[in-house]
């Protein structure tokens, strides 16, 4: 039963309540004055204090002010026992900390009600503290889990071998990031990074980090390429994630000696290639389905390559900043970006979190914030290269009729058995761009008879692709033929194919189908091998490559 604990100097005033509350099974204690009402409260778990104003040594006012201030924890109940009627004096009752006052004589069923009304209070407060005590603890032990896992998380993200010339900022929008950013030195030199923007944020996804970056730093160890490495992880999130979940991602690599760079895109809003000034000079367009969608026969690991120089930087970030909002529901957008890109040269990633931030004012984040700027610069090989190459000479040739050319990828199967030979791992990367430029230009303008120049348009790759399916799916007749030679003798390693469309003229006319379909493939082609030739029917292009 609840304890009351009854403060009055008159003995008959506390016999007179102790006989009213006994008789409704309370249990009572007694004190004559307020240090007597301390101490009691001091030893006993008291439910309930009936007060008296008017005492020796220490009044009703001072006990109430001292109980409230000792007693801050548990809600303790004070109702003040006074003959007192003036409206001040009632007042400095509830002032001091009492909870209720009652007029002198007693009335057993207002006492009654009063006690039960405030009884009911201080369980309520009771069962509100417990709960409040369970939520503290709850969040303490979350908040002692979530360090551990992000202590976890931290380590099985970072490389021991990083490249030089990085600045990236992420900032989640919750405690864990759902973005990630992956960078690391190949045995070669080459320098391999990753920025994926898992679906959601928070917890959910960033578990998705954790195999990502083991697949990335295994496949880095073993100097693959680009396409290679987009393929594993899209496997390996295939088979991981729940249907809703997926990461768009940017993967890229750029050469040891600083010159080149391998794209790989899929699902993030478009990269940028700018100078010191901030100046765009390509926009690196993001072409593929986001990582973990499609299936292994569906997915595509084609790339793209681009040469960079001393005032190269790349810019690549997720959509969470250009799709920041201010109060007005209005976007940082592309054409934010591109501003502040422009506004001051050697510009940070601070500087871009910075803008970000003026735009949207006080509005909170709501999507994880990750931008990465990359000043690329010559690496040095992390171990000495083995020169040593396969002294087995080695030729192959592959012809493709129609109904193969719908199916099969003669590009990935070829390059898994010339890559594992010993010498070449370290130019997979380039001889899948070699062969893979001339296939496709093979294929797509050869055999399909598609014109580059409808991607000029502003859904041109849209209409381009659509377009290349919807001719290879009604494909009846054509061949190609692909060659690969590799000679150690001389170091060199011939690449042909070959195909069975009309050709083009060596010496087209401005505007052609030659400067339109091909010129952009034969510049690129010309940039990484030794030498690059066409037949005189222009149906079979020739590529010689020197093995360093």
């Amino acid at each position: 039963m609840p304890l009351v604990l009854i403060v009055d100097d008159e003995s008959m005033n506390r016999r007179i309540l102790r006989a009213m509350l006994e008789r409704d099974n309370y249990r009572v204690i007694e004190a004559e004055n307020g240090i007597q009402a301390l101490a009691q409260c001091q030893a006993h778990d008291v439910d309930v204090v009936l007060l008296d104003i008017l005492m020796p040594e220490m009044d009703g006012y001072e006990t109430a002010a001292e109980l409230k201030r000792t007693n801050t924890r548990v809600y303790t109940p004070i109702i003040f026992i006074t003959a007192l009627e003036d409206n001040p004096s009632l007042a400095r009752c509830l002032d001091v900390g009492g909870d209720d006052f009652m007029p002198k004589p007693f009335d057993l069923q207002i006492l009654r009600a009063k006690l039960h009304a405030h009884l009911r209070i201080r369980h309520l407060v009771s069962e509100s503290n417990k709960q409040t005590d369970a939520l503290t603890y709850y969040q303490n032990q979350t908040e002692r889990e979530h360090e551990l896992v992000e202590h976890i998380f931290n380590n099985a993200l970072q490389h021991k071998d990083k490249p030089k010339g990085v600045d990236s900022h992420l900032s989640p929008a919750s405690m864990f990031n759902g973005d990630v950013f992956l960078n690391a030195l190949g045995p070669n030199g080459s320098q391999y990074y990753l920025l994926g923007d898992f679906t959601g944020h928070g917890l959910a996804a960033a578990t998705g980090a954790l195999p990502v970056a083991r697949i990335f730093y295994t496949m880095v160890e073993k100097n693959l390429a680009v396409g290679d490495i987009a393929r594993e992880l899209n496997a390996a999130l295939y088979d991981l994630l729940p249907a809703h979940m997926f990461c768009a991602a940017t993967i890229f690599e750029i050469s040891a000696n600083a010159q080149s760079a391998t794209f790989w895109m899929g699902g993030l809003p478009d990269g940028y290639l700018i100078d010191h000034s901030g100046y765009m000079l390509s926009q690196l367009e993001s072409k593929h389905m986001a990582l973990g969608i499609l299936d292994d026969e569906e997915f595509e690991r084609d790339v793209r390559h681009i040469t960079l120089n001393e005032y190269s930087r790349i810019v690549v970030y997720t959509d969470g900043i250009i799709e920041a909002e201010n109060a007005q529901q209005h976007q940082f957008g592309y054409s934010g970006l591109l501003r502040t890109l422009a506004s001051q040269a050697m510009i940070r990633t601070d500087n871009i979190i910075a803008a970000v931030h003026y735009f949207t004012g006080n509005e909170d984040q709501q999507d994880d914030y990750s931008v990465v700027i990359i000043d690329p610069q010559p690496q040095a090989p992390l171990q000495p290269i083995n020169h040593t190459i396969s002294p087995l000479p080695i030729e192959l040739e592959v012809a493709l009729s129609a109904e193969e050319l719908k199916t099969v990828d003669p590009v990935a199967q070829l390059m898994d058995l010339v890559g594992h030979l010993p010498g070449l791992n370290t130019h997979k990367s380039t001889l899948f761009i070699l062969l893979s430029e001339a296939y496709n230009n093979a294929l797509e303008h050869g055999i399909l008879g598609l014109d580059s120049a409808l991607k000029a348009d502003d859904d041109g790759f849209l209409q381009y692709y659509s377009e290349r399916e919807q001719r290879l799916s009604e494909l009846t007749e054509g061949e190609i033929c692909l060659r690969v030679c590799y000679q150690p003798q001389q170091r060199t390693l011939l690449l042909s194919v070959k195909d069975s469309g009309a050709g083009f003229s060596l010496e087209p006319a401005a505007g052609s189908q030659l400067q339109h379909s091909y010129g952009r493939g034969i510049e690129l082609l010309k940039e990484l091998a030794e030498d690059v030739e066409y037949n005189q029917a222009g149906n079979e292009i020739r590529i010689r490559y020197h093995i360093d």
